[in-house]
Protein backbone atom coordinates (compact mmCIF):
# COMPACT_ATOMS: atom_id res chain seq x y z
CA UNK A 1 0.00 0.00 0.00
CA UNK A 2 1.31 3.21 -0.74
CA UNK A 3 4.86 1.75 -2.30
CA UNK A 4 5.92 2.36 -6.08
CA UNK A 5 8.42 -0.24 -7.44
CA UNK A 6 9.11 -3.33 -9.40
CA UNK A 7 9.93 -6.98 -8.60
CA UNK A 8 11.42 -9.47 -10.60
CA UNK A 9 12.65 -13.35 -9.53
CA UNK A 10 16.24 -13.89 -8.36
CA UNK A 11 18.51 -16.24 -7.13
CA UNK A 12 17.33 -18.96 -10.33
CA UNK A 13 18.16 -22.16 -10.32
CA UNK A 14 17.26 -25.53 -12.14
CA UNK A 15 15.09 -28.11 -11.25
CA UNK A 16 13.57 -31.40 -12.55
CA UNK A 17 14.15 -34.60 -13.49
CA UNK A 18 16.80 -35.16 -16.53
CA UNK A 19 14.65 -34.42 -19.55
CA UNK A 20 11.94 -31.72 -17.77
CA UNK A 21 13.80 -29.47 -15.97
CA UNK A 22 13.11 -26.03 -15.06
CA UNK A 23 14.00 -22.64 -13.69
CA UNK A 24 12.78 -21.34 -10.87
CA UNK A 25 13.57 -18.32 -8.39
CA UNK A 26 14.56 -18.79 -5.07
CA UNK A 27 13.89 -15.54 -3.97
CA UNK A 28 12.30 -12.39 -5.33
CA UNK A 29 14.02 -8.57 -5.77
CA UNK A 30 12.18 -5.66 -5.12
CA UNK A 31 13.50 -2.13 -5.75
CA UNK A 32 12.12 1.11 -6.23
CA UNK A 33 14.06 3.87 -8.35
CA UNK A 34 14.85 6.64 -5.37
CA UNK A 35 17.40 9.22 -6.16
CA UNK A 36 17.06 10.99 -3.13
CA UNK A 37 17.97 8.26 -0.98
CA UNK A 38 21.41 7.87 -2.46
CA UNK A 39 22.05 11.75 -2.76
CA UNK A 40 21.44 11.73 1.26
CA UNK A 41 22.74 8.47 2.66
CA UNK A 42 25.92 6.63 0.94
CA UNK A 43 25.44 3.21 -0.99
CA UNK A 44 24.79 0.49 1.26
CA UNK A 45 24.13 -3.34 1.93
CA UNK A 46 22.36 -4.95 4.86
CA UNK A 47 23.11 -9.22 4.49
CA UNK A 48 21.54 -11.54 6.17
CA UNK A 49 24.42 -13.56 7.84
CA UNK A 50 22.72 -16.72 6.60
CA UNK A 51 22.95 -15.52 3.10
CA UNK A 52 25.43 -17.14 0.70
CA UNK A 53 29.01 -17.78 1.43
CA UNK A 54 30.35 -16.61 -1.69
CA UNK A 55 29.66 -12.80 -0.63
CA UNK A 56 32.45 -12.61 1.85
CA UNK A 57 34.87 -12.02 -0.90
CA UNK A 58 32.93 -8.97 -1.44
CA UNK A 59 32.09 -8.38 1.98
CA UNK A 60 35.72 -7.55 2.61
CA UNK A 61 36.14 -4.92 0.45
CA UNK A 62 33.67 -3.18 2.15
CA UNK A 63 33.40 -0.92 5.81
CA UNK A 64 30.74 -3.07 8.07
CA UNK A 65 28.58 -0.51 10.03
CA UNK A 66 27.39 -1.80 13.70
CA UNK A 67 24.65 -0.52 14.68
CA UNK A 68 23.15 -0.24 18.96
CA UNK A 69 21.31 -3.18 18.47
CA UNK A 70 22.79 -6.79 19.39
CA UNK A 71 20.03 -8.63 17.31
CA UNK A 72 20.19 -6.72 14.27
CA UNK A 73 23.95 -7.28 14.46
CA UNK A 74 24.14 -11.21 15.26
CA UNK A 75 21.62 -11.25 12.28
CA UNK A 76 22.79 -9.06 9.55
CA UNK A 77 26.18 -7.47 7.69
CA UNK A 78 25.78 -3.89 7.10
CA UNK A 79 28.42 -2.62 4.99
CA UNK A 80 29.41 0.48 3.10
CA UNK A 81 31.85 1.03 0.28
CA UNK A 82 35.11 1.40 1.39
CA UNK A 83 35.53 5.35 0.90
CA UNK A 84 32.38 6.25 3.04
CA UNK A 85 31.84 7.16 5.82
CA UNK A 86 29.33 4.70 7.71
CA UNK A 87 28.01 7.14 10.01
CA UNK A 88 25.13 8.36 7.95
CA UNK A 89 24.24 4.53 7.39
CA UNK A 90 24.08 4.35 11.66
CA UNK A 91 22.22 7.71 11.96
CA UNK A 92 19.47 6.20 9.18
CA UNK A 93 18.12 3.76 11.12
CA UNK A 94 16.13 3.72 14.24
CA UNK A 95 15.83 1.61 17.25
CA UNK A 96 12.59 0.61 16.29
CA UNK A 97 13.65 -0.21 12.59
CA UNK A 98 16.00 -1.82 13.81
CA UNK A 99 13.70 -4.12 15.93
CA UNK A 100 11.59 -4.86 13.07
CA UNK A 101 14.20 -6.04 10.92
CA UNK A 102 15.37 -8.13 13.33
CA UNK A 103 12.01 -9.78 13.53
CA UNK A 104 12.03 -11.05 9.75
CA UNK A 105 11.74 -14.09 10.05
CA UNK A 106 14.17 -15.40 7.09
CA UNK A 107 17.02 -13.98 5.32
CA UNK A 108 16.30 -10.80 3.85
CA UNK A 109 19.24 -8.49 1.95
CA UNK A 110 18.55 -4.51 1.14
CA UNK A 111 20.32 -1.50 0.37
CA UNK A 112 20.74 1.24 -1.91
CA UNK A 113 23.01 1.52 -5.08
CA UNK A 114 22.92 3.16 -8.04
CA UNK A 115 19.92 5.49 -6.75
CA UNK A 116 17.84 2.78 -6.51
CA UNK A 117 17.02 0.88 -2.91
CA UNK A 118 16.43 -2.88 -3.06
CA UNK A 119 14.89 -5.93 -1.28
CA UNK A 120 15.54 -9.57 -1.50
CA UNK A 121 13.32 -12.39 -0.06
CA UNK A 122 14.27 -15.54 0.13
CA UNK A 123 11.18 -17.63 -0.98
CA UNK A 124 10.08 -20.74 1.65
CA UNK A 125 7.61 -21.87 -1.09
CA UNK A 126 6.65 -20.65 -4.43
CA UNK A 127 3.06 -19.48 -4.23
CA UNK A 128 1.01 -16.64 -4.43
CA UNK A 129 0.68 -15.98 -0.47
CA UNK A 130 4.28 -15.85 -0.28
CA UNK A 131 4.70 -13.53 -3.07
CA UNK A 132 2.27 -11.47 -1.48
CA UNK A 133 3.83 -11.47 1.76
CA UNK A 134 7.50 -10.66 -0.06
CA UNK A 135 5.36 -7.36 -1.23
CA UNK A 136 4.26 -6.82 1.67
CA UNK A 137 7.38 -6.28 3.59
CA UNK A 138 9.11 -4.24 0.63
CA UNK A 139 6.11 -2.09 1.40
CA UNK A 140 7.14 -2.06 4.86
CA UNK A 141 10.50 -1.98 4.77
CA UNK A 142 10.17 1.26 1.60
CA UNK A 143 7.93 2.32 4.00
CA UNK A 144 10.74 2.60 6.95
CA UNK A 145 13.28 3.95 5.27
CA UNK A 146 10.67 7.06 3.83
CA UNK A 147 9.89 7.91 7.43
CA UNK A 148 13.56 7.48 8.90
CA UNK A 149 14.61 9.75 6.11
CA UNK A 150 11.78 12.44 6.85
CA UNK A 151 11.81 12.39 10.72
CA UNK A 152 15.60 13.07 9.22
CA UNK A 153 14.49 16.06 7.26
CA UNK A 154 16.40 14.79 4.61
CA UNK A 155 14.25 13.97 1.69
CA UNK A 156 11.04 13.93 0.53
CA UNK A 157 9.67 10.72 -0.95
CA UNK A 158 6.35 11.72 -3.16
CA UNK A 159 5.04 7.77 -4.22
CA UNK A 160 4.00 7.53 -7.83
CA UNK A 161 4.54 5.57 -11.01
CA UNK A 162 7.83 7.32 -11.36
CA UNK A 163 9.25 5.17 -8.70
CA UNK A 164 8.56 1.82 -10.30
CA UNK A 165 10.52 3.69 -13.64
CA UNK A 166 7.17 4.02 -15.87
CA UNK A 167 7.24 7.79 -15.81
CA UNK A 168 10.23 10.56 -15.70
CA UNK A 169 10.32 11.65 -12.08
CA UNK A 170 7.99 14.99 -11.69
CA UNK A 171 9.97 17.94 -11.19
CA UNK A 172 10.61 18.64 -6.88
CA UNK A 173 8.34 21.53 -5.65
CA UNK A 174 9.99 24.87 -5.98
CA UNK A 175 12.57 23.51 -9.09
CA UNK A 176 13.29 24.75 -12.09
CA UNK A 177 11.92 21.59 -14.88
CA UNK A 178 14.18 19.54 -16.13
CA UNK A 179 14.59 19.37 -20.23
CA UNK A 180 13.55 16.02 -21.69
CA UNK A 181 16.26 13.75 -23.15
Amino acid sequence: EGFWGASCDALEGEAGGFMRKAVLPGAVLVKSHMPDLTSVVPAFDVESIEARPEDQLRRASRRRVKFESIDFNERFIATVPADHDPIALRELFSPGFLDWASSIDRPIDFGANERQFYFMWRLRERTRAELELALHNAGRLFTSIERELEEANVATYRPGPWHAGMEPFPPMPGAAAQPSS
